[in-house]
């Protein structure tokens, strides 16, 4: 047979579900915020001398062909 529960007992239980669900909703999170931090960091940005158009390439580059007109550029530097 089930045993009665008290009511401040079942109440302590959920609000502790609740918050450890959170918690574990926070540090996805942040980890997953991370990730697209790095992924976003770890990008270069170039703009064409020749046909101004301004491009992402991944990963540190410091020369790449424009996809438009093919013209080599330096990454720009902030």
């Amino acid at each position: 047979m089930l045993q009665p529960i008290d009511i401040s007992v079942f109440l302590a239980l959920v609000t502790a579900i609740v918050a450890i669900g959170f918690i574990c909703l926070q540090a996805w999170y942040d980890r997953r915020d991370a990730i697209l931090s790095d992924h976003r960091r770890l990008s270069s940005v170039f703009s064409c001398t020749r046909c101004a158009l301004t491009y992402v390439r991944p990963r540190r580059r410091e020369e790449a062909p424009c996809p438009r007109c093919g013209w080599n550029n330096v990454r720009l530097k902030f």
